[in-house]
């Protein structure tokens, strides 16, 4: 039993942290979100990262996502598509070619907590067949990415791949370690988002020896219902 990657119902009506304001910024990855510029001394030009800082300590949440962004991409080949980006305050996606199945990270200061995942957030038809995909090449993820991941039924419609890291402060460390598993999640699945389309369609393939035969490693839990 494959008990870390497991599907989770979520209580009714709850819509966790995927909607969201803010105007859409796609483009290039280094870029003013909101107006301000990101911070002077994480990242130069030509796509190469500098040194964090000695003085810096704790990060605030949009410097620290943007450092993670950084180091994460920057640990792709440097022709590993880029896609579209999108920054709505603290909150960072990737997609590629379809809004509705989109990589995100997202520091939660409040919850002491960062969000890494792969969401579904189409319609609930779609969406459970995206899951249902993934579900099915669980050995594949488990070897690519890891222990650490639950495919949960995040609302009533909306589903996800994710983990979560605990933190007492936002720190360069814990950056490091975040961007790691980013630059492992976008290059084990890149081509499985891009290949999500919103129509009635069998579930996108991963080609690999063991897809299709990695669904027995998966389990369904319900939450608690409140």
């Amino acid at each position: 039993m494959y008990r870390h990657l497991s599907i989770v119902a979520s209580m009714p009506g709850r819509r966790g942290g995927g909607s969201y304001g803010g105007a859409r910024t796609p483009g290039p990855r280094r870029v003013a979100v909101g107006g301000r510029p990101r911070a002077h001394g994480w990242s130069a030009g030509g796509g190469r990262l500098v040194a964090m800082p000695p003085h810096v300590k704790t990060l605030k949440a949009r410097e620290f996502l943007f450092y993670t962004e950084d180091l994460a991409l920057a640990g792709l080949p440097a022709d590993f598509p880029r896609g579209e980006r999108r920054v709505m305050w603290t909150v960072l996606q990737f997609h590629y070619g379809n809004p509705n199945a989109h990589f995100e990270l997202q520091p939660q200061v409040a919850r002491g907590q960062v969000e890494l995942g792969l969401h579904f957030e189409g319609r609930v038809e779609m969406n459970d067949v995206w899951a249902l995909g993934l579900a099915e090449r669980a050995s594949e993820l488990r070897a690519a990415l890891g222990d650490a991941w639950e495919l949960e039924e995040w609302t009533v419609s909306w589903r996800r791949l994710h983990r979560v890291f605990h933190f007492d402060a936002l720190t360069a460390e814990l950056g490091r370690e975040v961007a790691a598993e980013f630059t492992k999640l976008l290059a084990a699945l890149q081509p499985y988002a891009a290949a999500c389309i919103d129509e009635a369609a069998p579930a996108p393939k991963v080609h690999s020896k063991e897809a299709g035969s990695g669904g027995g490693h998966w389990r369904r839990k319900r939450a608690a219902r409140h």
